[in-house]
């Protein structure tokens, strides 16, 4: 839990310190579509995340979703 915690505020300094971009809706989707053909995708009724590096994946534009925040990578290199 520790770990994880670290590795978000470690991406959003980066995500502050290069303004806070914000992805289009268009973006998000097609991020969300590679990411659930992805091994490491994981959804139930209330959450999906990913099993990599443990962020929480949505479709919806909001602040606490990796897809949302243009300057963030997949952590396998997928998109």
């Amino acid at each position: 839990m520790l770990s994880k915690i670290m590795r978000f505020l470690k991406s959003l300094v980066f995500h502050i310190g290069c303004g806070m971009p914000k992805s289009t809706q268009k973006e998000i989707d097609k991020r969300w579509f590679i990411c659930v053909d992805c091994d490491f995708f994981e959804t139930d009724n209330t959450d999906s995340k990913c099993l990599q590096c443990g962020c929480h994946l949505s479709r919806q534009k909001k602040f606490l979703n990796k897809l949302a925040w243009k300057d963030q990578k997949c952590p396998v290199g997928k998109w």
